[in-house]
Protein backbone atom coordinates (compact mmCIF):
# COMPACT_ATOMS: atom_id res chain seq x y z
CA UNK A 1 0.00 0.00 0.00
CA UNK A 2 2.81 2.25 0.95
CA UNK A 3 4.88 1.57 -2.32
CA UNK A 4 1.63 2.30 -4.85
CA UNK A 5 0.88 5.25 -2.77
CA UNK A 6 4.98 6.55 -3.05
CA UNK A 7 4.51 5.52 -7.31
CA UNK A 8 1.40 7.45 -7.54
CA UNK A 9 2.97 10.50 -5.46
CA UNK A 10 5.93 10.38 -7.53
CA UNK A 11 4.48 10.34 -10.71
CA UNK A 12 2.27 13.29 -9.49
CA UNK A 13 5.02 15.52 -8.31
CA UNK A 14 7.07 14.23 -12.11
CA UNK A 15 3.93 15.22 -14.24
CA UNK A 16 4.39 18.74 -12.35
CA UNK A 17 8.06 18.91 -13.03
CA UNK A 18 7.54 18.81 -16.46
CA UNK A 19 5.12 21.45 -16.68
CA UNK A 20 7.21 23.45 -14.56
CA UNK A 21 10.38 22.65 -16.91
CA UNK A 22 8.21 23.24 -20.09
CA UNK A 23 6.90 26.47 -18.74
CA UNK A 24 10.61 27.95 -18.23
CA UNK A 25 11.59 26.65 -21.49
CA UNK A 26 9.43 27.96 -24.17
CA UNK A 27 7.40 31.28 -21.85
CA UNK A 28 9.52 34.12 -22.72
CA UNK A 29 10.40 36.91 -20.40
CA UNK A 30 8.76 35.29 -16.88
CA UNK A 31 9.84 31.54 -17.89
CA UNK A 32 13.37 31.68 -16.25
CA UNK A 33 11.37 32.44 -12.89
CA UNK A 34 10.10 28.80 -12.84
CA UNK A 35 13.49 27.34 -12.76
CA UNK A 36 13.26 28.32 -8.79
CA UNK A 37 10.80 25.97 -8.66
CA UNK A 38 11.64 23.35 -10.59
CA UNK A 39 13.66 21.25 -7.41
CA UNK A 40 10.27 21.83 -5.15
CA UNK A 41 8.94 18.28 -6.24
CA UNK A 42 12.04 16.73 -5.73
CA UNK A 43 12.54 18.23 -2.25
CA UNK A 44 9.09 17.05 -1.52
CA UNK A 45 9.75 13.88 -2.34
CA UNK A 46 12.34 13.60 -0.70
CA UNK A 47 10.87 14.64 2.51
CA UNK A 48 8.13 11.85 2.57
CA UNK A 49 10.19 8.86 1.32
CA UNK A 50 12.87 6.98 0.92
CA UNK A 51 16.25 7.41 -0.57
CA UNK A 52 16.40 4.81 -3.73
CA UNK A 53 12.80 6.13 -4.61
CA UNK A 54 14.01 9.81 -4.71
CA UNK A 55 17.18 8.53 -7.23
CA UNK A 56 14.25 7.04 -9.72
CA UNK A 57 12.46 10.21 -9.95
CA UNK A 58 15.58 11.94 -10.42
CA UNK A 59 16.55 9.25 -13.01
CA UNK A 60 12.80 9.62 -14.66
CA UNK A 61 12.70 12.99 -14.42
CA UNK A 62 15.81 13.51 -17.14
CA UNK A 63 15.00 11.00 -19.40
CA UNK A 64 11.61 12.63 -19.60
CA UNK A 65 13.05 15.94 -19.59
CA UNK A 66 14.29 15.11 -22.82
CA UNK A 67 11.73 13.38 -24.85
CA UNK A 68 9.68 16.80 -23.94
CA UNK A 69 12.39 19.35 -25.08
CA UNK A 70 15.46 20.06 -25.90
CA UNK A 71 18.93 18.07 -24.68
CA UNK A 72 19.52 20.85 -22.84
CA UNK A 73 16.66 20.10 -20.38
CA UNK A 74 18.80 16.98 -19.01
CA UNK A 75 21.27 19.37 -17.21
CA UNK A 76 18.77 21.27 -15.92
CA UNK A 77 16.50 18.42 -14.44
CA UNK A 78 19.88 16.86 -12.75
CA UNK A 79 20.84 20.23 -11.03
CA UNK A 80 17.14 20.51 -10.32
CA UNK A 81 16.95 16.99 -9.30
CA UNK A 82 20.61 17.17 -7.08
CA UNK A 83 19.52 20.20 -5.26
CA UNK A 84 16.14 19.42 -4.20
CA UNK A 85 17.60 15.99 -2.83
CA UNK A 86 20.24 17.32 -0.75
CA UNK A 87 18.05 19.71 0.34
CA UNK A 88 15.25 17.76 0.96
CA UNK A 89 17.37 15.21 3.04
CA UNK A 90 18.07 18.39 5.72
CA UNK A 91 14.84 19.73 5.62
CA UNK A 92 13.53 16.11 6.82
CA UNK A 93 16.73 16.40 9.58
CA UNK A 94 15.39 20.17 10.17
CA UNK A 95 18.84 21.58 9.55
CA UNK A 96 17.58 24.51 7.46
CA UNK A 97 20.59 26.11 7.85
CA UNK A 98 22.62 22.76 6.60
CA UNK A 99 19.76 22.40 3.53
CA UNK A 100 21.03 26.04 2.49
CA UNK A 101 24.65 24.95 1.93
CA UNK A 102 24.47 21.61 1.09
CA UNK A 103 22.19 23.03 -1.49
CA UNK A 104 24.64 25.44 -2.48
CA UNK A 105 27.50 22.92 -2.80
CA UNK A 106 24.91 20.43 -4.74
CA UNK A 107 23.48 23.53 -7.14
CA UNK A 108 27.63 24.23 -7.56
CA UNK A 109 28.28 20.89 -8.79
CA UNK A 110 25.43 20.26 -10.90
CA UNK A 111 26.33 24.10 -12.46
CA UNK A 112 30.37 22.63 -13.11
CA UNK A 113 28.45 19.13 -14.53
CA UNK A 114 26.44 21.17 -16.73
CA UNK A 115 29.50 23.46 -17.93
CA UNK A 116 31.25 20.04 -19.08
CA UNK A 117 28.38 18.13 -19.98
CA UNK A 118 27.77 21.25 -22.51
CA UNK A 119 31.57 21.61 -23.62
CA UNK A 120 32.00 17.69 -24.53
CA UNK A 121 27.81 16.92 -25.66
CA UNK A 122 27.15 20.38 -27.17
CA UNK A 123 30.04 21.89 -28.04
CA UNK A 124 28.97 25.00 -26.38
CA UNK A 125 31.54 26.96 -24.47
CA UNK A 126 29.57 29.12 -22.36
CA UNK A 127 32.19 31.16 -20.52
CA UNK A 128 34.57 31.19 -23.26
CA UNK A 129 31.84 32.10 -25.66
CA UNK A 130 31.05 35.08 -23.37
CA UNK A 131 34.08 36.33 -22.96
CA UNK A 132 34.54 36.63 -26.89
CA UNK A 133 31.04 38.39 -27.15
CA UNK A 134 32.34 40.64 -24.22
CA UNK A 135 35.51 41.35 -26.13
CA UNK A 136 34.13 42.13 -29.28
CA UNK A 137 32.15 44.61 -27.63
CA UNK A 138 35.05 46.25 -26.18
CA UNK A 139 36.45 46.13 -29.63
CA UNK A 140 33.72 47.87 -31.62
CA UNK A 141 33.37 50.60 -28.37
CA UNK A 142 37.19 51.11 -28.76
CA UNK A 143 36.36 51.92 -32.61
CA UNK A 144 33.85 54.25 -31.92
CA UNK A 145 35.49 56.36 -29.20
CA UNK A 146 38.91 56.39 -30.82
CA UNK A 147 37.43 59.89 -32.79
CA UNK A 148 36.43 61.32 -29.89
CA UNK A 149 39.68 60.81 -27.45
CA UNK A 150 43.19 61.27 -27.36
CA UNK A 151 45.05 57.92 -28.95
CA UNK A 152 46.96 57.76 -25.39
CA UNK A 153 43.88 58.40 -22.79
CA UNK A 154 41.68 55.55 -24.61
CA UNK A 155 44.70 53.02 -24.66
CA UNK A 156 45.04 53.58 -21.10
CA UNK A 157 41.18 53.16 -19.75
CA UNK A 158 40.86 50.17 -22.10
CA UNK A 159 44.05 48.31 -20.97
CA UNK A 160 42.22 48.17 -17.70
CA UNK A 161 39.50 46.94 -18.72
CA UNK A 162 41.09 43.82 -19.93
CA UNK A 163 42.77 43.63 -16.99
CA UNK A 164 39.69 43.61 -15.72
CA UNK A 165 37.97 40.92 -17.81
CA UNK A 166 41.27 38.99 -17.46
CA UNK A 167 40.84 38.92 -13.30
CA UNK A 168 36.80 38.06 -13.71
CA UNK A 169 38.30 35.10 -16.16
CA UNK A 170 40.10 33.62 -12.95
CA UNK A 171 37.11 34.00 -10.69
CA UNK A 172 34.88 31.40 -12.60
CA UNK A 173 35.16 28.83 -10.04
CA UNK A 174 34.31 31.88 -7.21
CA UNK A 175 31.04 33.03 -9.72
CA UNK A 176 30.04 29.37 -9.69
CA UNK A 177 29.68 29.14 -5.63
CA UNK A 178 28.32 32.13 -5.19
CA UNK A 179 25.64 31.25 -7.96
CA UNK A 180 24.98 28.13 -6.12
CA UNK A 181 24.57 29.79 -3.10
CA UNK A 182 22.46 32.56 -4.42
CA UNK A 183 20.19 29.90 -6.17
CA UNK A 184 19.93 27.76 -3.08
CA UNK A 185 18.77 30.94 -1.06
CA UNK A 186 16.08 32.07 -3.42
CA UNK A 187 15.12 28.58 -3.92
CA UNK A 188 14.67 27.80 -0.21
CA UNK A 189 12.41 30.76 0.05
CA UNK A 190 10.16 30.11 -2.88
CA UNK A 191 9.33 26.54 -1.20
CA UNK A 192 9.12 27.13 2.33
CA UNK A 193 6.00 28.75 2.13
CA UNK A 194 4.25 25.95 -0.37
CA UNK A 195 5.77 23.25 1.75
CA UNK A 196 4.36 24.80 4.61
CA UNK A 197 0.89 24.98 3.30
CA UNK A 198 1.05 21.17 2.36
CA UNK A 199 1.09 20.91 6.12
CA UNK A 200 5.47 19.88 5.68
CA UNK A 201 7.35 20.71 8.72
CA UNK A 202 10.07 22.45 7.42
CA UNK A 203 11.89 25.05 10.10
CA UNK A 204 12.34 28.36 8.49
CA UNK A 205 15.62 30.30 9.01
CA UNK A 206 17.03 32.08 11.58
CA UNK A 207 16.66 36.26 10.91
CA UNK A 208 19.26 37.31 9.06
CA UNK A 209 20.16 40.25 11.34
CA UNK A 210 21.42 37.35 14.04
CA UNK A 211 23.88 35.28 11.33
CA UNK A 212 26.77 34.76 12.11
CA UNK A 213 30.21 33.58 10.53
CA UNK A 214 33.09 31.42 12.28
CA UNK A 215 35.68 34.01 13.53
CA UNK A 216 38.29 31.68 11.59
CA UNK A 217 36.83 33.47 8.31
CA UNK A 218 39.35 36.65 9.38
CA UNK A 219 42.41 34.26 9.46
CA UNK A 220 41.71 32.45 6.01
CA UNK A 221 40.82 36.24 4.77
CA UNK A 222 44.09 37.81 6.09
CA UNK A 223 46.22 34.68 4.96
CA UNK A 224 44.50 34.56 1.26
CA UNK A 225 45.14 38.28 1.58
CA UNK A 226 49.32 38.14 1.92
CA UNK A 227 49.37 35.19 -0.79
CA UNK A 228 48.03 37.14 -3.18
CA UNK A 229 50.66 40.15 -2.37
CA UNK A 230 53.48 37.87 -2.32
CA UNK A 231 54.96 37.97 -5.92
CA UNK A 232 53.52 34.35 -6.95
CA UNK A 233 53.20 33.73 -10.96
CA UNK A 234 49.70 34.49 -11.59
CA UNK A 235 48.60 31.25 -13.61
CA UNK A 236 49.71 29.06 -10.59
CA UNK A 237 47.22 27.08 -9.25
CA UNK A 238 48.44 28.74 -5.53
CA UNK A 239 47.59 32.00 -6.81
CA UNK A 240 44.05 31.05 -8.57
CA UNK A 241 42.82 28.98 -5.55
CA UNK A 242 43.99 32.30 -3.47
CA UNK A 243 42.45 35.43 -5.47
CA UNK A 244 39.19 32.74 -5.64
CA UNK A 245 39.22 31.55 -1.95
CA UNK A 246 39.42 35.74 -1.13
CA UNK A 247 37.30 36.59 -3.02
CA UNK A 248 34.43 34.52 -1.81
CA UNK A 249 35.64 35.57 1.59
CA UNK A 250 34.79 39.22 0.72
CA UNK A 251 31.78 38.11 -0.47
CA UNK A 252 30.99 36.33 3.10
CA UNK A 253 32.75 39.20 5.10
CA UNK A 254 29.88 41.36 3.01
CA UNK A 255 26.74 38.76 4.44
CA UNK A 256 28.08 39.65 8.20
CA UNK A 257 28.51 43.41 7.53
CA UNK A 258 24.95 43.54 6.21
CA UNK A 259 23.70 41.23 8.57
CA UNK A 260 25.24 43.72 11.84
CA UNK A 261 23.58 46.43 10.05
CA UNK A 262 20.20 44.67 10.17
CA UNK A 263 20.81 43.68 13.54
CA UNK A 264 22.13 47.36 14.39
CA UNK A 265 19.02 49.01 13.53
CA UNK A 266 16.58 46.39 14.69
CA UNK A 267 17.83 46.59 18.47
CA UNK A 268 17.54 50.41 18.09
CA UNK A 269 13.66 49.93 16.68
CA UNK A 270 14.45 51.82 13.21
CA UNK A 271 12.67 51.73 10.46
CA UNK A 272 13.17 48.49 8.13
CA UNK A 273 13.71 50.46 5.47
CA UNK A 274 16.76 51.92 6.46
CA UNK A 275 19.02 48.87 5.83
CA UNK A 276 17.39 48.05 2.76
CA UNK A 277 17.96 51.66 1.35
CA UNK A 278 21.66 50.84 2.73
CA UNK A 279 22.21 47.88 0.72
CA UNK A 280 20.74 49.50 -3.00
CA UNK A 281 23.22 52.11 -2.36
CA UNK A 282 26.29 49.90 -1.37
CA UNK A 283 25.27 48.22 -4.79
CA UNK A 284 26.01 51.44 -6.50
CA UNK A 285 28.59 52.67 -4.90
CA UNK A 286 32.10 50.14 -4.21
CA UNK A 287 33.35 52.47 -1.56
CA UNK A 288 30.01 51.89 0.36
CA UNK A 289 30.91 48.07 -0.14
CA UNK A 290 34.37 48.34 0.94
CA UNK A 291 32.92 49.91 4.35
CA UNK A 292 30.20 47.42 4.83
CA UNK A 293 33.12 44.44 4.21
CA UNK A 294 35.03 46.22 7.31
CA UNK A 295 32.31 46.12 9.30
CA UNK A 296 31.81 42.78 8.62
CA UNK A 297 35.75 42.02 9.60
CA UNK A 298 35.19 44.42 12.81
CA UNK A 299 31.83 42.43 13.82
CA UNK A 300 33.77 38.75 13.77
CA UNK A 301 36.40 39.91 15.57
CA UNK A 302 35.28 42.29 18.12
CA UNK A 303 31.96 41.41 20.00
CA UNK A 304 30.19 44.64 19.09
CA UNK A 305 26.37 43.01 19.35
CA UNK A 306 26.66 42.37 22.80
CA UNK A 307 27.38 46.18 23.58
CA UNK A 308 24.22 47.29 21.85
CA UNK A 309 21.71 47.91 23.99
CA UNK A 310 17.79 47.58 22.85
CA UNK A 311 15.91 50.54 22.80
Amino acid sequence: MRKTQAITEGAILLALFLVLLLVSTYLPIVGPIFLLFLPLPFILFTIRHQLSLVVLLIFAGCILSILFGPITNLLVALTSGLSGLVIGIFYKKKQTMSAIIGGSLAFTVSLVITYIGSIFFLQIDIVKDSFTLLEQSMDQSRSILSSFSEPEELDKQFEQLDEGIEFLGMLIPTLFIVMGFLSTLAIHFVSLPILKRLRVDVKSLIPFREWRLPQSLIWYYLITTILILMNIDRDSFVFLAAINLNVFLQFLLLLQGFSFIFYFCYQKGYSKAIPIVVFFVSMLLPMVLYLIRILGIIDLGFPLRGKITKR
